[in-house]
């Protein structure tokens, strides 16, 4: 309980320091709200998106899971999906992934057969897991969480760009833009693995260059070398 008083006294000073910087700064926000981003991330207690972004309420309409999964039967994800691009008429969507990810280092070394819900959960990452097997394996050990952070994030952007929610918003000339980000927790800095993705030509290039991440005389060393492939692309975006 004392904790509670504590957070309540800390939501007291909060209130009184941003209505002394302005009067109206939580009043303005009761009319409603018109994000120009919508921010799909880890649940990680480390990674704020409001904070990473440095905006304000208000300027980020937020979906947070467990290893950032977009998952077309999630009916949650969906959900925010079709309200932040269909009713808000967000202009950006960003999927970020994070190095050190307790969801992505579990998809590496738990068990399958272990038994929670968790463990069900992140499949999904094992399945990106298993996808770029080869380029992984290549990789030592301690090296692999980060770039299966970085596979993961670009995976679940394209299931974002093949939702029905984006899908209709292009089919209907609506600006949109999906943008595949992830974030260092360690110094702060927020990178771009790729850029505005606008349609579904893009997508398909997109999905071209992440097929070719793995060669046939064997895997490329890290993904940051493969992302000179992108450089068309983000001419494209631009």
């Amino acid at each position: 309980m004392n904790r509670l008083k504590d957070i309540l006294a800390n939501n007291q000073k909060w209130v009184e320091q941003k209505t002394s910087e302005r009067e109206d700064y939580f009043s303005r926000h009761a009319k409603g709200q018109q994000p120009e981003f919508l921010w799909i991330g880890c649940a990680d207690s480390r990674v704020v998106a409001n904070d990473i972004l440095g905006m304000e309420p208000g300027d980020v309409f937020t979906h947070r899971n467990v290893g950032n999964i977009v998952c077309h039967s999630d009916m949650n994800c969906m959900s925010v999906l079709e309200y932040g691009v269909g009713a808000l008429k967000v202009k950006h969507v960003i999927v970020c992934g994070h190095y050190g990810c307790g969801a992505v280092k579990a998809s590496l070394t738990l068990p399958a057969k272990t038994a929670g819900v968790v463990n069900g959960w992140i499949a999904s990452i094992r399945d990106v897991r298993n996808k770029y097997a080869t380029v992984l394996n290549a990789l030592p050990p301690e090296k692999r969480p980060d770039l299966l952070s970085e596979l993961n994030a670009l995976e679940q952007m394209i299931h974002v760009c093949t939702s029905p929610a984006v899908q209709t918003a292009w089919d209907n000339n609506q600006e949109l833009y999906v943008h595949c980000c992830v974030y260092d927790i360690a110094t702060g800095k927020l990178s771009v693995l790729i850029p505005g993705v606008t349609s579904l030509d893009q997508l398909l290039e997109l999905k071209s260059f992440q097929e070719g991440i793995v060669s046939e005389d064997g895997a490329k060393t890290t993904f940051d070398n493969s992302l000179q492939a992108l450089v068309a692309l983000e001419s494209v975006a631009k």
